[in-house]
C-alpha cells in the first residue's frame, strides 16, 4: 500500500494531525522508507543527521529510511513526501534450508542453514579455512567470518584482507555472492596459480552477513521482511565512530562486535557490499570533495585507480548499463551525499586502513535465479580487488634483535588526516597500496629512534616494494632472571623458570637458536610466548615444551618483555638431541638476511631429494638440491645476491613428503 502525504504545517492543528499519521504510517512496522523532494544540496547537511538516507537521484530526489523517532524529526521540516513499500516486501523470495540447494547460488538461506554451511567450509577445508565467532547481536543470532590462508592457525607478516556484505539487513545481493566467493576460493585452491598465490600470502576474512536481525526480522526461514535497521531499530552505517561526531553514545552490539574484531587486527584493504545503487564508492563520505567543506584523501587517486578498476572490469561482464552510472561507475561519497558513522570512514580515519563501500544492485533484493548473473559480473572485480594488497609498499618492523615493533609509518610530505598506516603489532608486517610516484617514509615507534628511507619509486599501481626495518631503542634494557633449567625427553625440550618477584611483567617470549659450530653464531627465533603474572611478590613457576625437534644442538633463551615495551634476557642453555626419526624442513637462517641464508633439513630415509626456491608469485628462481642422498641431516647456504627484496619460499620433496616456508630477503 503507497501513501502521499502532503504535511500543511500553517494549520493550528497539523503537528496532531502528524501525530496520528505517524501511528498509522509504524503500524506494523519498525521502519518506513519514503521519498521527497529537495531544492538544494545544503539541506543534506541537515537531513543526514536526523534520517538515513538510502539514496539521492539527479541532485534532488532523496530517498530515506527513519524509525519512529527519526520520522518525527523529519516532518517538523515541512517536506511533502511519498511512504515506499519496504524493498524487502516486493518479491517472495526462493529461500532453502539444504546445502546442497544453496550452493547452487539461486537461491536465499535461511539462517541456520547459513549458519551450518559456513561451518561446511571450516570442516572440508580445515587446513586453509577457520570461522570466527565475532560473537552475538541483539537477538542472539551469530556475526560470523571465515579467515582463509595457508597457515589458518598463525598470524603471518602479510596482509589482512576483508569483505563484508549485507550491515543494512535488507540489501542482499552480496550475502549470497560472498558466500559464493568463500566456496570458489576454497575449492580453487591448488588447481587455480592465481587463487592459491592470494591464499598461500595473506589473510582473507569474509562476513556474508553484518546484520542478521535485520536480514531474518519476520524469523529465520525468510529474507522476505528484511529491514535495513538492526532490532533495536539502529542504522549500523551511522553507528560508527566518525571523524566529525566520535563515537556514537548508542553504539550498537553489532558495531562493537566490528570494532573489537578491527582492532584486534590489522586489516590493510576492505570493501563492504549493500544494495540500491551500481557504484564503488570511495572515501570521504564524512565530507564531500568539494565545496567550502571539501575534503580529500590523500590517496584520492589511488582510491579512484581501484575504484574504476572494479567498475569497468563488472562492465566489461555484464549487461549493458550495469555500474556505469555517477562517475563511470565510481563516485566520491561525500559527493554522492554526506553521512557520518559509516564504517569505512571509520577504517581509514580511526584504523589507518582502507576500504570502499560497493553497491552492488539496483534492487537490494533481488530475485535469487539473477544471483548467478551478478556473480558474473563481479566475480573478477572481487579477485582484482583482493590482490591489490599485494602492490604498493610493504616489509616488517622489528627492533634489533628481531621482534616486531608496532610502528607509524608516515609518507613525508603526502600523509594527512589520518593516512598514515601501522606495521601489525603481533608480526611487524606494513603495507602502504599508493599510486606511483617517488617516496620518502618515516618509521616512529614509542621507545626508539625514527627512522627515514631513502626515496622509494613506486613505477605503477601494479608494483611492489618491500623495505624491511630495524628499529634501534633508545635505551638498552639488562638482562636479568632468577632460575632457568632444560628437560630432554626423545625430541622434546622441556623448559622450567621460576620468579621470586615481578613488576609490571607482561610475559616472556621463548627464543630457540641452531648451533652449528664452535663460534655460536647464533640466530634467534621466537617460539612461543607465555604470560607473566604482572606485578607480584610471590614464587611463580612458568614451564614451556618445545617438540618434535630436529636431531642436534639448540640453544634456548627467555626474553622477559614488560607492559611499557622493555625487555631484558635470560642465559643461555644448550641441549642436545639425538634423533633421526622425521621428516623435517627448518626455518632458514639468518631471517631475514642480506644476500645469503642457509637452510638445514633432516632426512630419516635415503631418497631423491629436490630443494628450491620460488618468489611470491611461485616462479621458480632456484634450484639448491636435486639429487639422491642418504638419510641425514643436510645444510645449503642460499645466495640471493642477483636477486631484490621481499618474501620467498623453499621447497623441500622428498618423494610423496612435501615441506615448504617462508624466507625474507632485506636489502
Amino acid at each position: 500500500m503507497k501513501y502521499i502525504f502532503t504535511v500543511l504545517f500553517f494549520l493550528s492543528t497539523n503537528f496532531l494531525i502528524a501525530q496520528i499519521d505517524i501511528r498509522e504510517i509504524f503500524e506494523n512496522k519498525t521502519e518506513v522508507y519514503f521519498r521527497f523532494e529537495i531544492t538544494d544540496r545544503s539541506e543534506l547537511d541537515v537531513l543526514t543527521n536526523i534520517i538515513s538516507i538510502d539514496n539521492v537521484q539527479n541532485g534532488k530526489t532523496v530517498y530515506a529510511y527513519a524509525n519512529i523517532l527519526e520520522f518525527e524529526e523529519f516532518i517538523k521540516l515541512k517536506y511533502d513526501f511519498e511512504i515506499l513499500p519496504n524493498p524487502s516486501t516486493l518479491i517472495q523470495p526462493e529461500m532453502s534450508n539444504n546445502i546442497e540447494d544453496i550452493k547452487v547460488w539461486d537461491v536465499y538461506p535461511t539462517y541456520d542453514a547459513y549458519v551450518n554451511l559456513m561451518y561446511q567450509f571450516q570442516n572440508n577445508y580445515p587446513q586453509i579455512c577457520k570461522v570466527i565467532d565475532a560473537g552475538n547481536t541483539v537477538q542472539g543470532r551469530k556475526i560470523l567470518f571465515v579467515k582463509i590462508s595457508d597457515n589458518v592457525e598463525q598470524r603471518e607478516p602479510e596482509p589482512q584482507f576483508m569483505y563484508t556484505s549485507s550491515m543494512h539487513g535488507d540489501e542482499l545481493t552480496g550475502y549470497v555472492l560472498m558466500l559464493r566467493l568463500i566456496d570458489s576460493l576454497l575449492t580453487s585452491y591448488g588447481s587455480d596459480s592465481r587463487i592459491t598465490n592470494m591464499i598461500n600470502n595473506a589473510e582473507i576474512w569474509i562476513n556474508p552477513l553484518a546484520n542478521p536481525d535485520g536480514t531474518y526480522r519476520s524469523g529465520n526461514s525468510t529474507v522476505s521482511g528484511a529491514t535495513r535497521y538492526n532490532f533495536n531499530n539502529y542504522d549500523l552505517n551511522r553507528n560508527f565512530p566518525d571523524p566529525v561526531n566520535g563515537i556514537n553514545p548508542n553504539q550498537q552490539i553489532e558495531v562493537t562486535r566490528f570494532r573489537t574484531l578491527q582492532e584486534a587486527n590489522n586489516f590493510s584493504l576492505i570493501a563492504n557490499f549493500h544494495g540500491g545503487a551500481e557504484v564503488v564508492n570511495y572515501p570521504w563520505d564524512t565530507w564531500a570533495n568539494t565545496g567550502s567543506n571539501a575534503r580529500i584523501h590523500a590517496d584520492q587517486t589511488w582510491y579512484q585507480y581501484i575504484s574504476h578498476l572494479y567498475a569497468d572490469t563488472c562492465q566489461a561482464y555484464s549487461t549493458a548499463g550495469y555500474m556505469s552510472g555517477f562517475d563511470d561507475g565510481t563516485t566520491n561519497g561525500g559527493d554522492w551525499y554526506v553521512i557520518h558513522g559509516g564504517r569505512q570512514d571509520y577504517t581509514n580515519w580511526y584504523r589507518h586502513g582502507r576500504e570502499v563501500t560497493v553497491e552492488i544492485s539496483n534492487t537490494k533484493l533481488p530475485p535469487a535465479s539473477q544471483l548467478p548473473s551478478f556473480w558474473e559480473y563481479n566475480k573478477r572485480s572481487f579477485l582484482n580487488y583482493i590482490e591489490h594488497i599485494f602492490y604498493g609498499i610493504n616489509g616488517i618492523v622489528t627492533d634489533t634483535v628481531g621482534n616486531p615493533v608496532r610502528a607509524k609509518i608516515t609518507i613525508i610530505s603526502h600523509d594527512y588526516d589520518s593516512s598514515e598506516v601501522y606495521s601489525d603489532i603481533v608480526t611487524g608486517f606494513y603495507n602502504r597500496m599508493i599510486q606511483p610516484g617517488t617516496y620518502t617514509l618515516k618509521f616512529q615507534s614509542p621507545g626508539y629512534f625514527d627512522l627515514i628511507t631513502d626515496q622509494v619509486q613506486i613505477t605503477s599501481y601494479t608494483s611492489s616494494v618491500t623495505i624491511n626495518v630495524q628499529m634501534i631503542p633508545v635505551v638498552p634494557i639488562p638482562v636479568e632472571l632468577s632460575s632457568f633449567t632444560a628437560t630432554v625427553t626423545g625430541n622434546e625440550v622441556q623448559l622450567n623458570w621460576t620468579t621470586v618477584t615481578e613488576t609490571n611483567n607482561k610475559g616472556f617470549e621463548v627464543q630457540r637458536s641452531v648451533i652449528l659450530s664452535e663460534e655460536r653464531n647464533l640466530y634467534w627465533e621466537s617460539i612461543g610466548f607465555v604470560d607473566g603474572k604482572g606485578t607480584s611478590t610471590e614464587v611463580n613457576h612458568y614451564s614451556y615444551n618445545d617438540k618434535s625437534l630436529m636431531s642436534g644442538k639448540y640453544s634456548y633463551r627467555l626474553k622477559q618483555i614488560d607492559y611499557d615495551g622493555s625487555f631484558k634476557y635470560s642465559n643461555e642453555i644448550d641441549v642436545n638431541i639425538e634423533n633421526l626419526k622425521t621428516f623435517s624442513l627448518e626455518q632458514n637462517y639468518p631471517n631475514p638476511f642480506n644476500p645469503s641464508t642457509k637452510i638445514r633439513w633432516q632426512s630419516p630415509v635415503s631418497s631423491w631429494q629436490t630443494l628450491k626456491v620460488y618468489d611470491i608469485l611461485g616462479n621458480e628462481v632456484a634450484t639448491l638440491v636435486d639429487e639422491y642422498r642418504e638419510a641425514g641431516i643436510y645444510e645449503v647456504e642460499f645466495n640471493a645476491e642477483n636477486l631484490s627484496s621481499g618474501i620467498y619460499l623453499y621447497k623441500l620433496q622428498e618423494g610423496s613428503l612435501i615441506d615448504t616456508k617462508k624466507m625474507i630477503l632485506m636489502r
